[in-house]
């Protein structure tokens, strides 16, 4: 087999399609290419063609996993995750985390940080935080000092049972109002004095 042509993509002027034999094969960012050291006319074999396809195959997988990390911040498991559904070979994984770790595309801290502002911006109880934040592969070490600092739970509490008192069936019956507050991770006492202190005003 021969490499015939290597055409610059019209839409992605960042990427080239290589052709085989005269039909096209496979495509490649211009880095890609240069690592390659490819040129028209030189002779391909089956492994080689099978190699140079897995290059494609990871660079695009590689630009697609970019995005999806730098749309909002992530952890280190959803990353991990995020690949496992992709089918990505474990090895690109690795090399992967390693790459945007340095780059600091993903960063634990900041992703804490980040989902520890927006749950509670929700009214979410630090418990359930904690408890999501754990799932996401953050350890507790990492995500205390943002708990040790603007700890505002009461005051998420008060919203939350100020926005369902709203809806007939919560402020009709204060028992299940209480069940739901438990069922979000607030504490028996916070719960008990909160309902208390609404039942009293």
């Amino acid at each position: 087999m021969k490499l015939t042509a290597i055409k610059q993509q019209v839409k992605n002027p960042d990427r080239v399609s290589v052709f085989i034999d005269g039909k096209y094969s496979f495509s490649l960012s211009l880095d890609e290419l240069l690592s390659q050291k490819l040129k028209t006319n030189i002779e391909i074999d089956e492994p080689r063609l099978k190699q140079l396809k897995q290059v494609s195959a990871d660079g695009k997988l590689r630009l697609r996993a970019m995005e999806w990390v730098l749309n909002r911040p992530r952890s280190t498991r959803e990353f991990r995750d995020y690949m496992f559904r992709k089918k990505a070979d474990p090895d690109l994984v690795d090399r992967l985390v390693v790459e945007f770790e340095s780059k600091k595309y993903l960063n634990e801290a900041v992703f804490a940080k980040w989902l520890i502002d927006l749950r509670r911006r929700g009214n979410k109880s630090d418990r359930a935080i904690k408890a999501e934040l754990s799932k996401k592969g953050i350890s507790s070490q990492t995500a205390q000092s943002f708990f040790d600092e603007n700890n505002d739970e009461s005051d998420r509490l008060e919203k939350l049972i100020n926005k369902k008192l709203n809806i007939g069936r919560y402020k009709a019956d204060p028992q299940k109002l209480t069940a739901y507050l438990y069922r979000q991770g607030f504490s028996y006492d916070s719960v008990r004095q909160a309902i208390k202190r609404h039942q009293t005003d």
